[in-house]
């Protein structure tokens, strides 16, 4: 089940939104507010993977709401203001509905979100644990700086200190969020929050250089452009 909320001023926006939800056995509506400042909380303490919200709301607008958001769900944008459809897409919104739409135009829109949330799962934590020994150790997403793999384990490191874990590169990337983590070599994950200059054909972040191979080097460059 997908996990959503719905934000809109209008009661009566909202009373639709939760009759189509209703005919679509994937969606599951957690919630739903004509408050957005409410919402704001809700959404940031939340594990929510999916957001309808309005654009032209009282007090704050739906595109600044979004900036307020810790942990971002997937976001379908609803509103009766075609003029926001460009805007809506820069802060990579799934989809834009125009208002009055009808059922078969939000199962498109929810269908979009579900194909995504295959192939790309949200992260809605801002940490998760990993064993190390018989240790278990939390680690913060923002924290970590990259990740190496040697053979049948990776070291992470952090601001503060490096964790050695027995898995694979390959496993430790899936349980990374998939926008800010990107894999630049067989044996290298990089955060790019922590990567402070590309040049050469290598990743550097602090003191440490790290080669680009040309396997990863597209999804790389792709993934830079669209932050």
């Amino acid at each position: 089940m997908i996990k959503c909320i719905a934000i809109d001023d209008e009661p009566k926006a909202i009373e639709i939104i939760k009759y189509h939800v209703s005919k679509i056995d994937y969606l599951q509506l957690e919630n739903v507010f004509t408050d957005p400042f409410k919402a704001i909380k809700y959404i940031n303490e939340s594990n929510i993977e999916l957001l309808f919200l309005d654009i032209n709301m009282p007090d704050i607008d739906g595109m600044n709401f979004v900036k307020h958001l810790i942990q971002k769900p997937l976001i379908i944008f609803t509103t009766a203001h075609s003029e926001y459809a460009m805007e809506s897409y820069e802060v990579e919104a799934i989809d834009f509905l125009l208002k009055p739409f009808d059922f078969s135009r939000f199962l498109a829109a929810t269908n979009k979100v579900k194909e995504r949330l295959l192939k790309f799962p949200v992260i809605t934590s801002a940490f998760y644990f990993v064993s190390s020994g018989n240790r278990k150790i939390k680690l913060i997403y923002d924290d970590i700086l990259f990740i190496k793999g040697d053979g049948n384990y990776v070291t992470y490191q952090t601001k503060s200190e490096r964790v050695m874990v027995r898995t694979s590169i390959t496993e430790s990337q899936s349980e990374l969020p998939s926008n800010t983590f990107i894999q630049i070599h067989r044996s290298t994950i990089v955060s790019l929050k922590w990567v402070d200059k590309i040049e050469d054909n290598h990743v550097y972040i602090a003191d440490n250089k790290f080669p680009i191979s040309s396997t990863y080097r597209e999804s790389f460059l792709r993934a830079i452009r669209t932050k």
